[in-house]
């Protein structure tokens, strides 16, 4: 088993990509139980979706190569940046 080095990340976007592209098998001891990695960045909560709305999000995600979190992380951002701009 490896030991994870966990870069230093200027953006939220950076740790997204870094933790959406992280193949974490090598890092995992083969005891089954699960782990967590502690990051700098602690912003991250879970949110409920509606079903409907998930399967949406799933298909768009994978037409456009990148996980559901990352699409929704980006979706929200643009809202968000969008309703700041115009008030």
């Amino acid at each position: 088993m490896k030991e994870l080095q966990v870069p230093e990340f200027a953006t939220y976007e950076e740790e997204a990509d870094f933790w959406d592209n992280l193949d974490t098998a090598d890092f995992m001891a083969d005891d089954d139980q699960w782990f967590r990695f502690e990051t700098l960045h602690k912003r991250a909560i879970r949110v409920a979706i509606l079903p409907e709305i998930a399967e949406e999000l799933r298909q768009k995600a994978q037409a456009q190569g990148v996980s559901i979190e990352t699409l929704v992380n980006t979706l929200l951002s643009e809202h968000v940046r969008e309703s700041t701009l115009s008030h």
